[in-house]
């Protein structure tokens, strides 16, 4: 039943947004903004996505402590979003962590906590660019559930460097002996990472990693779209179709993209149409280059859906 309402609200989500976005959209014009689109532009665009997991993938290799190369970090982030894209609730992550789990040759319980790291200061910068754009904008942009998260992960990152007896005590609520022990290991090597050289390192290599972003979306909007290289406008758009894609729905983000691109681009006078256009090609060239690639590098890996979900059922036996 839970499975069913979540997926029914997801499917209503997607639904709403797609009829929002293209509310009054002309579809016969279409084709002809998208044509209007420099060739060379929307070629330089689609392959900014495949190059913008490269800082990724060496910000993972820092966190693995150099255990995998840096092709490894990168084929771990390719064949994350490619997942995330096409498969639903993030099942991306929990694939990744089992790829470093085995190339590194350390615990599931390790490979995890670097995902939680790599997954915890995105949310962090997010959270700072949302909030930017909020006071240059002056629009309030609904931050409280993000700074909740952020904030309360914060506090308990606090809380387990300061009172680790009362941190780990926190253990005792997850049902299950083994589960409560693969926790516990968990909060271990969090524990071990909670140093202010990690964390301004850590920081540092996610300050380059949104930067190529937005470096991304200012080649998309501005030389590939037309629109006026306007650092605001590019800001506030990254945000905008960030934070929506960070709303669980369908994979890949189809229709929330859209809607959050015609949304931010309405607030700078642009028409609904080109908007949606822009939104649209945007999404599509920063969709497909990096499912087929991530789709094919886990094909070369040597593993499969199949293989990755008993991988999971493995792992997580050996931790119970």
């Amino acid at each position: 039943m839970k499975r069913i309402l979540s997926l029914t609200l997801r499917i209503a989500l997607v639904a709403g947004c797609l009829i929002w976005a293209l509310w009054g959209v002309d579809l016969r014009g279409l084709g002809r903004t998208l044509a209007a689109f420099p060739l060379w532009a929307v070629a330089l665009y689609a392959v900014m996505p495949l190059a913008g997991v490269v800082l990724p993938g060496l910000r993972l290799r820092f966190l693995m402590a150099d255990r995998i190369g840096p092709a490894t970090g990168v084929r771990a982030c390719l064949m994350s979003v490619a997942l995330n894209n096409v498969l639903p609730a993030r099942l991306g992550e929990m694939a990744k962590a089992l790829y470093l789990r085995r190339e590194a040759k350390v615990s599931l319980g390790r490979s995890l906590e670097a995902v939680f790291w790599e997954r915890f200061f995105d949310l962090n910068a997010l959270l700072v660019l949302g909030a930017a754009v909020a006071a240059l904008l002056g629009q309030g942009m609904v931050l409280y559930p993000l700074l909740a998260i952020v904030g309360g992960g914060w506090g308990f990152l606090a809380l387990l460097r300061l009172r680790p007896g009362a941190a780990h005590a926190l253990t005792r609520l997850i049902p299950g002996e083994g589960l409560r022990l693969f926790a516990a290991e968990i909060l271990g090597f969090l524990s071990a990472n909670l140093r202010l050289g990690f964390l301004a390192r850590l920081a540092l290599w996610t300050l380059g990693t949104w930067v190529g972003y937005l470096i991304m979306y200012a080649v998309g909007l501005c030389l590939m779209a037309g629109l006026p290289a306007d650092p605001v406008l590019v800001l506030t758009v990254f945000a905008v179709a960030t934070l929506g894609f960070a709303i669980p729905g369908a994979p890949g983000g189809m229709g929330v993209y859209e809607a959050s691109v015609v949304l931010a681009l309405g607030w700078f006078g642009v028409d609904r149409d080109r908007a949606f256009a822009v939104g649209l090609a945007m999404h599509l060239l920063q969709y497909l280059p990096v499912t087929l690639a991530g789709l094919w590098s886990l094909a070369a890996s040597g593993m499969s859906l199949r293989d990755l979900r008993g991988q999971a059922r493995q792992a997580r036996e050996e931790a119970v």
